[in-house]
């Protein structure tokens, strides 16, 4: 049984100040010197496989993580080879626009499931970034397969099945889905990546990275090529408050003024 997990390293946008938020003339903003650390959907698919292939009494699991960027990003992927995942991939964009291409994204990760010949291939739901939620529906799509979201846990049946939790309106829905199968799974409360001992770092952090490179995905380079949606401007958004001050020589006159003027009328209304 094998597992492919595409994770996204990311720079931390909390991180930068208003003033900070400027795009240069090729409508990048400049994040340069942000911390970089996983996307949170990402982080919580890349523990659900760990807790998966921990499951006692079931087949033998392989772990693959794939992760699309420059080299900075292989330190992240030396922390899974300390958490004994057993291959690592690192596909080097070549400094290609991806934030709003989730079809040559998609197309990236169906071609390194069918070279790793994955049976479950888990995604982040999406990236703070581009926030389009589009990918692991893409990738199910290229590679013919179902695809469930939301995903909350999994556990495994047998070697072909897999039970599923989702997140749905109005609660949780239990899925059991013959694998190969693509999983998308959300922000999960408490799923952040466990720690790697010094031990295990020493013992297993050596584990070697594929590398390629953008270019030995045609297809997403066509995708990128041919994208049908082209980035035209980039704004921020003004999320400011107009402020109201309420007359009163007292308290109680403000708070009487305050029920007149505001209040009441929203009550009125609802």
């Amino acid at each position: 049984m094998k597992i492919l997990v595409s994770c996204a390293v990311l720079p931390d946008l909390e991180a930068l100040a208003s003033e900070d938020w400027h795009a240069d003339e090729q409508k990048q903003i400049n994040t340069a010197f942000a911390p970089l650390d996983w996307n949170a959907c990402d982080e919580s698919a890349l523990e659900l496989s760990l807790r998966l292939s921990a499951q006692d009494g079931k087949e033998p699991v392989e772990r693959c993580a794939m992760t699309i960027g420059p080299k900075n990003r292989e330190r992240f992927l030396k922390t899974l080879a300390a958490l004994r995942f057993d291959r690592l991939i690192r596909i080097d964009d070549d400094g290609a626009d991806l934030r709003f291409a989730p079809q040559a994204v998609a197309q990236i990760i169906a071609e390194t499931a069918r070279e790793e010949q994955a049976d479950v291939i888990l995604t982040g739901r999406q990236n703070p970034i581009g926030e389009n939620a589009m990918t692991p529906l893409l990738v199910a799509e290229l590679l013919h397969i179902p695809c469930l979201t939301q995903v909350m846990q999994m556990e495994w049946l047998d070697e072909k099945e897999i039970r599923v939790v989702c997140r749905v309106d109005g609660g949780l829905r239990t899925y059991c889905v013959k694998t190969p199968c693509v999983l998308s799974v959300g922000d999960v409360p408490g799923t952040y990546l466990r720690v790697p001992t010094l031990k295990d770092k020493m013992k297993y952090g050596k584990l070697p990275i594929a590398q390629k490179t953008i270019h030995d995905f045609p297809q997403a380079v066509h995708c990128l090529e041919e994208a049908a949606c082209q980035l035209e401007d980039l704004r921020p958004v003004i999320q400011e408050r107009e402020g109201k001050r309420i007359p009163g020589e007292t308290m109680e006159e403000m708070v009487h003024n305050l029920m007149e003027t505001v209040l009441k009328g929203r009550l009125i209304q609802e």
